[in-house]
C-alpha cells in the first residue's frame, strides 16, 4: 500500500499536533502545580489544562502547515525521504555495535587523558 506524499504530510502534522498538545499539557500541569492552581481547582484545572493543551496543539500545527512555501518544503522533504535506502535489521545491528565499540574506546581514551591532566595540574598547583 503506497500513500501519496500529501497523506504522509498530513499524518506527520497529526503526530506533531499530538506531541505538541502533550508537551503543552505537561507544561500546564507543572505551572499549575508550582502556582498552586492544581490543589485549588483540582477537577476544573485538569479538564481545562487538557482542553487548552489540545487547542494549543491544533493552533501550533495549523500555523506550521499554513504557509505555502513551508508546505512545499515539507512535501519535498517527504519526497526525498522516499528515495532513502534504509538499512535492513542485520546491518543496523552490526553498525550499532560498531558505534558502541567506538564510543567505548573513545571514552576510555578521554578518561585516560582526563586522569593524566588532572594529576599533572594537581602536581603543578599543589
Amino acid at each position: 500500500m503506497q500513500k501519496d506524499d500529501a497523506t504522509w504530510l498530513r499524518t506527520a502534522l497529526s503526530v506533531w499536533a499530538c506531541l505538541t498538545a502533550f508537551v503543552f499539557w505537561k507544561l500546564f500541569l507543572v505551572v499549575g502545580l508550582k502556582a498552586g492552581w492544581l490543589e485549588r481547582y483540582e477537577a476544573g484545572f485538569q479538564i481545562g489544562s487538557v482542553f487548552a493543551a489540545i487547542v494549543c496543539g491544533i493552533v501550533v500545527t495549523l500555523l506550521l502547515g499554513r504557509d505555502a512555501e513551508r508546505h512545499d518544503y515539507f512535501l519535498a522533504s517527504v519526497g526525498e525521504l522516499r528515495k532513502v535506502h534504509w538499512p535492513d535489521w542485520e546491518n543496523t545491528k552490526k553498525l550499532t555495535m560498531i558505534v558502541c565499540v567506538v564510543v567505548a574506546i573513545m571514552s576510555a581514551i578521554l578518561t585516560g587523558f582526563d586522569m593524566v591532566w588532572a594529576k599533572i595540574l594537581k602536581a603543578i598547583l599543589a
